[in-house]
């Protein structure tokens, strides 16, 4: 989506299998400042985007592929059409462009033709191409489905009640035997699905029906035009027959300038966020989903010809930045308390293939630093508790930072350093924390590295006192003299706080005033405080503490949040894989007293850790298994 929603730092792009969507993103390269093929491969590689859409077999686009276990639509382009209608040619196309590259390229479907009007010449020649492409791949024995790829206004206007979609007239002799072989094939159909044109050049389509933001059903039951626009569609296959036809969306997008009428930065990325999130589920129609969804497009492509919106629909600009704020920022913490777990270069890989792309470890493993070096894994380095008091010493706090940051940068990209983890008001450490933080950001400054990475502690939300309802959460008196100071630092030092977030251990402490619903955010109504659910509640909590001691613009980084598999109350696979699910959708939005998303949140942990301490719940935290098999069918970012 996933992630995005990364992105960007923050669109989720990633693949979201299982409960999630199946997002890809479609790479034009019309245009005349985009980067290498190996580089953009390398970026949906980094951003976890894990299935693309290419319109022609550009040859360094396919050797940049090779071994990257992206998922690809490789396109027929329309002006070779005519040649695949002799099946010479086309088994010729099919070795010399997909036998050649396969297995290492992941081809998933060949769209034969993109967008081809009725009435153009190209018509004429789809069905037998797709005949012809058909024939070569199965005798070349490759898992590979032939479609092509339609406009949506091959149905009938106006397709409303979307239930009344039809194929126009103009439309029929060409569809009609294009979707006799998708039946006989077992392929879906790709459908170009455009909410923003509709909009355009219709005035009665309101801007929040497009966007996904209207709140309300219409009087056919639809909240959003990309539903309406899908189930016409489906309507229209059912009046041929094609009632199990799957529509995968190959392509849907927003642009973000050149058109008279909603094309902003704004209205773009709420589109693509909120599409993301969408195609999660289904529509009316159809509401098993996910629903397949390629992104159009990855770059802005400067060369596009026809209105200027054209070259303005890229989520990325052509020297790779993000041009949207909109993912999920999630991380995984990468705790090392077991006897069984895998070396620290698999566990990289691990969270690459995963699109994990932020890390928290507890101290300097030199081994872990090293296999992330050019990872692009955004990295929470702590300092662990045993090491605060030593730190105290200027000198070897800065020695400290030449050793276990200086040299590993930029190849790793510290993020975030946390000076202690969970350090208790009472425990005499206490006291050193602050210095121990002063003392690392000077070394940090010195090294000139002061505007890439910020210096923290983190700590246990039951600092605060008095939670419920939130917006009246204060520290309490014993954890005032030590959190006064530490958010003193951080405000001057422009840092956030890390705070441990765990419904968990709040609904097992009072199970009598809150519910697993509540814990778990399936409660489906808001409680007389206007929450529903723990976690907004809990983080709530902090805010207001925080605006007690004057500090109402700090920033909160969720740095662990979990739920057990096993060990203790509720602790099962089924609240566990509900809970990390239903968190990492929910953080790309934010709370009540902080709305504007998402929030930056670190789930706990990477691997159960059968070494840890204290209740048996502590080692049954991991996402993945320590053989690297998935406890959840989830997906990150």
């Amino acid at each position: 989506m996933i992630a995005i929603l990364l992105l960007l730092g923050i669109l989720s792009f990633t693949q979201v299998e299982l409960t999630g969507a199946v997002v890809g993103v479609c790479y034009g390269r019309n245009g005349d400042n985009l980067p290498s093929q190996q580089q953009v491969i390398d970026l949906y590689k980094s951003n976890g985007i894990t299935r693309m859409r290419i319109y022609d077999p550009d040859q360094a686009t396919l050797q940049a592929l090779k071994g990257s276990n992206i998922e690809l639509i490789l396109d027929v382009p329309k002006d070779k059409l005519q040649s695949l209608t002799d099946a010479t040619t086309a088994a010729n196309w099919v070795n010399t462009n997909i036998k050649a590259y396969s297995p290492d390229v992941k081809f998933k479907y060949i769209a034969v033709g993109n967008e081809v009007e009725p009435n153009d010449g190209y018509s004429n020649y789809v069905l037998q191409a797709m005949q012809n492409i058909q024939n070569a791949i199965n005798s070349a024995n490759l898992q590979i489905k032939v479609s092509t790829a339609i406009k949506t206004d091959l149905v009938a206007s106006p397709a409303y009640p979307p239930d009344s979609g039809v194929f126009s007239d103009a439309a029929i002799n060409y569809i009609r035997p294009i979707i006799k072989f998708l039946v006989s094939n077992g392929s879906p159909l790709l459908a170009n699905v455009y909410p923003y044109f509709a909009y355009k050049d219709n005035p009665s389509i309101g801007l929040d029906y497009s966007l996904f933001t209207k709140q309300d059903k219409n009087d056919a039951g639809y909240t959003n035009l990309f539903d309406a626009i899908l189930d016409a569609l489906y309507a229209a296959l059912e009046k041929e027959g094609a009632n199990n036809v799957n529509v995968v969306v190959s392509e849907s997008g927003w642009p973000s300038a050149g058109g008279n009428v909603g094309a902003t930065v704004e209205n773009a990325g709420t589109y693509y966020k909120n599409l993301i999130s969408h195609v999660k589920g289904g529509t009316v129609k159809r509401p098993n989903g996910p629903i397949e969804t390629y992104l159009f497009a990855m770059f802005d492509e400067d060369l596009k010809t026809g209105d200027e919106s054209e070259k303005h629909f890229g989520v990325f600009n052509p020297d790779r930045s993000p041009k949207y704020q909109l993912k999920a920022q999630i991380g995984a913490c990468y705790g090392r308390d077991g006897n069984n777990l895998p070396p620290q270069q698999q566990v990289i890989n691990l969270y690459k293939s995963k699109g994990i792309t932020r890390m928290r470890i507890y101290d300097p493993d030199e081994a872990t630093l090293q296999a992330l070096k050019g990872s692009n894994i955004e990295l929470i380095l702590g300092v662990p508790n045993d090491k605060i008091q030593s730190l105290t010493d200027s000198k070897t706090a800065t020695n400290w930072v030449n050793t276990n940051v200086k040299p590993y940068s930029p190849s790793v990209k510290f993020r975030y350093i946390t000076v202690g983890n969970e350090i208790e008001p009472s425990d005499p450490l206490s006291k050193n924390v602050v210095t121990a933080m002063q003392n690392i950001q000077k070394a940090i400054n010195s090294a000139n590295l002061q505007n890439q990475i910020k210096v923290s502690t983190a700590i246990k939300t039951d600092l605060v006192t008095n939670p419920y309802p939130p917006n009246k959460g204060v520290f309490s008196d014993p954890a005032l003299p030590y959190i006064k100071p530490i958010v003193n630092f951080l405000v001057q030092n422009g840092a956030p706080l890390l705070v441990n977030v765990y419904p968990y251990f709040s609904y097992v402490g009072n199970q009598k005033s809150i519910s697993l619903e509540y814990a778990l955010f399936t409660q489906k109504g808001k409680n007389d405080a206007g929450y529903q659910n723990l976690f907004d509640a809990i983080l709530d909590s902090v805010y207001a503490a925080l605006e007690k001691v004057n500090a109402p613009n700090l920033k909160i980084v969720v740095s662990e949040s979990g739920w057990p598999s096993q060990g203790g109350v509720g602790a099962s696979d089924q609240n566990a894989g509900t809970y990390y699910k239903n968190l990492i959708n929910h953080v790309k939005g934010g709370t009540i007293k902080r709305p504007k998303g998402p929030i930056e949140t670190y789930l706990f942990a990477m691997f159960d850790e059968d070494l840890k301490k204290g209740a048996e719940t502590e080692k049954h935290f991991g996402l993945f298994r320590p053989d690297k098999s998935p406890k959840y069918q989830i997906t990150f970012n």
